[in-house]
């Protein structure tokens, strides 16, 4: 289940078919989404109830690369 366009325009804020608008503010906002053929940015309905009660174990962590192996350590 995925949240529709006029429940993520309502948490946005935005016209329910201003899919760049909610594309910015999901990106800047760190929100995972996935784009539809049609640039719907769909957000699934459990991420966004884990992400409005707190929860935000669902977060990919940024593992920095080990530059170190370059140079043969």
């Amino acid at each position: 289940m995925y949240l529709s366009a006029e429940q993520l325009a309502n948490l946005i804020g935005c016209r329910r078919n201003s899919y760049n608008c909610m594309k910015r503010w999901l990106d800047k906002n760190g929100w995972t989404y996935v784009v539809t053929i049609s640039g719907f940015p769909k957000v699934s309905q459990a991420y966004h109830d884990a992400r409005m009660n707190g929860d935000m174990s669902h977060q990919a962590t940024e593992i920095e690369p080990d530059f170190g192996a370059l140079n043969g350590r």
